[in-house]
């Protein structure tokens, strides 16, 4: 693993020298056990999320009895319900059910998680390590869940708090935190994961643009409910100003500030045509249905009638985003056919995660009814756009940068280039070692040293091809008529053989006879 599980890795291990570790001392079948220096490193994995959270939690419980004057008798009841209410259980408090809970802490506890889990991972880490960083990250919170559930069912007879279904809040924390450390673990092995399941290409090149188009639809959503707010500024100030004081004006305004996430979301969800409802209260694209909403100042960006030709933001920057979703698909991929699979890849895996969040920011609203999304035409409507646009645009592209090749035309012959008299010269192989000619000797000098003769394929050959052109201009008769004009006389002019050599006067020709005397025969 990463340094924080392979401190130890470096340092010889005594179970080792003793005769290997405790796996291998086991037998071949025996499971693999923790060092103690991954044991703690494990254990910091397992609790420092869920301690930190539970700190944070009593902090702001605390700091908010002492400034509202209340005692602090329901003070573990009200922990234990904040600690589920991160993790999205639903609550039931004086008979009402709470189930719209805010997604900003769950989000940053996601996060903290992950990021927990990939400093302790890496892309070489064997897989049942992996699994213990998992298994880890899910058996310490489910622990202080146990002793959450607890203190609640034994705060209920203090504070009007019913302990919720253990079942579905064991379910909602395992699945929190099962996301938490699937992210962390998969931003480091995802790589040799997919080479082991056998993902194709273009299936991974969809993972970038979708996170794009997704992030580009939820800044959109962000940014209207921005200008909602600016809008109904003084709808705002009012709800704040409903607090009774400075205490219940920065609690509600924290409170919207920890619900922002679940009307970005259903922004978004009225961006790309679906609805959005809070009780009996409900906006689209084409139309606003009022109604009573809780006096949370967040809500004030709920508009009170239809915007008109507002529809048409609906229309035009899901398509803008669609288009650029598409372009991106096509940079990646290598034909107009996998540029559209991965556009509709990518659309149904960002349709996937909306649903997902729609589905996590609604719930029950007590005596209001419900709140939340649309799930159904939110996923819907999110596919139809990015798939019909993206793939459209996807296609084109590619089309467009890599069209498919045309035949080539026959080229012409290319004839040769005639000098001012008419004729062409062609070089052939060798003319350019024998266009100069052989120096001859000086007269009024010694004769040069004569070289050893030259191998007969070295010796360079000059070839010199006179050719008349035939005139374009003059229709020729048929081939068969007449004899061909053009006459091709070649002259091949080989170097002068270099003279023997002359013999040395000093050279005794018996010197070159065996030791002894000569005979006749010799």
């Amino acid at each position: 693993m990463n340094s924080v599980l392979s401190r130890g890795a470096g340092r010889p291990d005594p179970r080792r020298r003793a005769g290997g570790s405790a796996a291998r001392r086991g037998g071949p079948g025996s499971r693999p056990s923790p060092t103690p220096e991954q044991v703690r490193a494990l254990l910091t994995v397992a609790l420092r999320p869920a301690l930190l959270t539970v700190m944070v939690i009593a902090t702001c419980v605390l700091v908010t009895l002492v400034g509202a004057n209340s005692d602090l008798t329901g003070t573990s009841g009200a922990i234990a319900a904040c600690w589920l209410a991160v993790h999205q259980v639903p609550l039931t408090i004086g008979g009402a059910t709470l189930g719209v809970l805010p997604l900003l802490p769950t989000l940053v506890l996601i996060a903290a998680v992950a990021r927990g889990c990939s400093r302790v991972v890496h892309a070489s880490t064997p897989r049942h390590e992996c699994w213990w960083v998992i298994g880890a990250a899910v058996a310490g919170p489910v622990v202080v869940t146990a002793i959450a559930l607890a203190v609640a069912a034994d705060a209920s007879s203090v504070i009007a708090l019913s302990p919720p279904n253990p079942l579905v809040a064991f379910a909602w924390v395992i699945a929190v935190h099962l996301v938490g450390a699937g992210i962390g673990v998969g931003l480091r092995l995802w790589r040799p994961t997919v080479t082991y399941l056998g993902v194709p290409d273009w299936v991974l090149a969809a993972a970038r643009p979708a996170m794009r188009a997704a992030m580009a639809l939820l800044a959109t959503g962000a940014a209207i409910t921005v200008v909602s707010l600016l809008a109904s500024w003084s709808t705002v100030g009012t709800l704040v100003e409903a607090g009774r004081g400075a205490m219940g004006g920065l609690g509600l305004t924290v409170l919207s500030i920890l619900y922002l996430p679940n009307v970005v979301v259903g922004a978004t969800a009225v961006l790309v045509g679906s609805t959005t409802h809070v009780g009996t209260a409900s906006v689209g694209l084409l139309d606003v249905v009022g109604g009573p909403v809780p006096a949370l100042p967040v809500l004030g960006a709920l508009p009170e009638q239809a915007g008109g030709d507002g529809w048409l933001v609906g229309l035009v920057i899901p398509a803008a985003i669609g288009v650029m979703f598409g372009r991106d698909c096509a940079r990646q991929a290598a034909s107009p056919l996998r540029a559209v699979e991965t556009a509709l890849v990518g659309a149904v895996a960002v349709a996937a995660v909306f649903a997902l969040l729609g589905f996590v920011s609604g719930g029950a609203l007590g005596t209001f009814g419900s709140a939340g999304v649309t799930v159904a035409t939110f996923a819907a409507a999110t596919l139809g756009w990015l798939a019909v646009c993206g793939s459209v645009s996807a296609a084109l592209v590619r089309w467009r940068s890599h069209p498919e090749p045309e035949p080539r035309p026959e080229q012409a012959p290319t004839r040769p280039r005639a000098d001012a008299a008419g004729a062409a010269t062609l070089a052939l192989p060798g003319a350019d070692r024998a266009a100069a000619p052989p120096p001859e000797p000086d007269a009024a000098g010694p004769d040069p040293e004569p070289g050893p003769p030259e191998p007969e394929t070295a010796r360079p050959r000059t070839a010199v091809l006179d050719a008349e052109l035939v005139d374009d201009e003059t229709t020729a008769p048929p081939v068969a008529d007449i004899e061909p004009e053009s006459v091709v006389d070649a002259e091949v002019v080989d170097e002068e053989t270099p003279a023997e050599t002359a013999p040395d006067p000093d050279h005794v020709p018996e010197a070159d006879l065996p030791d002894g005397t000569p005979t006749s025969s010799d």
